[in-house]
């Protein structure tokens, strides 16, 4: 077969038999020492079967069945060895079947990574062949040749991705309309829509523009119709908030705790005031009295007794607001840290007063939106 190889014939048909002249008798000449070299010494483990070996098989069948113009069978089998090992010689071949099965488009990618990754040593008259079967190609298909800034971003044409190696050449495309698309982390996606014609060539350019970051000015907001006779609704729209300050947080969380400060001690007071009172009316009991029709030597400690009872009362109600007052305060300052940043614009913002009454104390909030 290596004997076969050596020189062109001039026939299309036997292109799979040309291409794969110098990389399977290398081949040969490798494998064949080697199992000679195996079987003299039985204590040697067997080496692993490398890729082109297990690829070997299906290579060969694909040979025999383009000898025969059999081109279905014979690209099932180059495909199955393309799987396994993608060499210059399996594609050659395989580009050699596309075009006789009427697929210009796969048989120009072939045929162009047979050319690039054809080794030194392969004869000029076959890369000649490789470069007319590729333009050849190129008249039932269209070219296109991407320039794309920056030079790493993924190139993808109809949602595909491409190999690298082929975004890097060409780019062969069915003739019609192709949407080529370029993306990269950190760039705003580009894309543009082409239209390709059989036999033509075109360059496209997709210079992708850097992210912006993400504080960028938001969109307006959109303005539903309003229907007819009816009072259109006030517009609202979401602007940014400036960078939250922390300072009224810390001035109402001092607030509170002083207030709550206020409380402890108003409520201490009370406590005193109550013990007070009961002193008093235990010193009214022991001495066998009561402050209904008094004697008069016992005015003063009835006197003492209410003065404590309207001291209490007092200082519980005085406990009580600083005790509310305090909560509310640390309920605005939690409120403002938790509040969402996005704000409308008729927002007027909230308003907080204590209200204190005879029969109850607390704090009013209000807010317009």
């Amino acid at each position: 077969m290596c004997g076969a190889l050596g020189e062109e014939s001039g026939s299309d048909d036997m292109m799979a038999t040309r291409v794969a002249a110098v990389t399977w008798c290398t081949l040969a000449a490798l494998v064949v020492p080697a199992l000679a070299h195996a079987q003299g010494d039985s204590a040697r483990v067997p080496a692993a079967e490398t890729d082109g070996e297990r690829a070997a098989p299906w290579f060969q069948e694909g040979l025999r069945a383009a000898d025969e113009t059999r081109w279905a069978d014979a690209e099932a089998a180059y495909l199955k060895a393309w799987a396994i090992t993608k060499t210059f010689d399996v594609a050659g071949n395989l580009g050699v079947v596309e075009l006789k099965l009427g697929k210009p488009r796969q048989a120009a990618i072939y045929l162009a990574f047979s050319l690039r990754k054809a080794p030194p040593s392969t004869k000029a008259a076959k890369l000649d062949r490789l470069r007319r079967l590729i333009e050849q190609a190129k008249k039932l298909i269209g070219v296109v040749r991407a320039r794309v800034t920056p030079p790493d971003a993924e190139v993808l044409v109809d949602g595909k991705p491409l190999p690298v190696e082929e975004t890097a050449e060409e780019i062969f495309l069915e003739p019609g309309t192709h949407r080529i698309t370029a993306r990269r982390g950190g760039y705003i996606e580009g894309e543009k829509v082409v239209t390709v014609a059989a036999g033509t060539a075109q360059e496209v350019t997709l210079a992708l523009a850097e992210r912006p970051a993400a504080t960028a000015a938001m969109p307006p907001a959109t303005v539903l119709p309003t229907p007819s006779g009816a009072t259109p609704a006030a517009r609202v729209d979401v602007v940014p908030e400036a960078r939250r300050s922390w300072v009224p947080v810390i001035a109402l969380g001092a607030a509170s705790a002083v207030g709550l400060g206020v409380a402890v001690g108003f409520t201490l007071a009370a406590n005193a005031a109550s013990a007070d009172a009961s002193r008093q009316r235990a010193m009214l009991r022991h001495a066998g009295g009561g402050c209904v029709d008094v004697p008069a030597e016992y005015g003063h400690l009835c006197s003492n007794v209410r003065d404590s009872a309207s001291r209490l009362e007092l200082r519980t109600r005085a406990a009580t607001v600083a005790y509310v007052t305090s909560g509310a305060l640390a309920m605005g300052a939690m409120a403002y840290a938790l509040w969402p940043s996005a704000r409308t614009a008729t927002f007027r913002g909230i308003h907080a007063s204590p209200e204190v009454s005879p029969g109850h104390a607390g704090i009013v909030m209000r807010g317009v939106w």
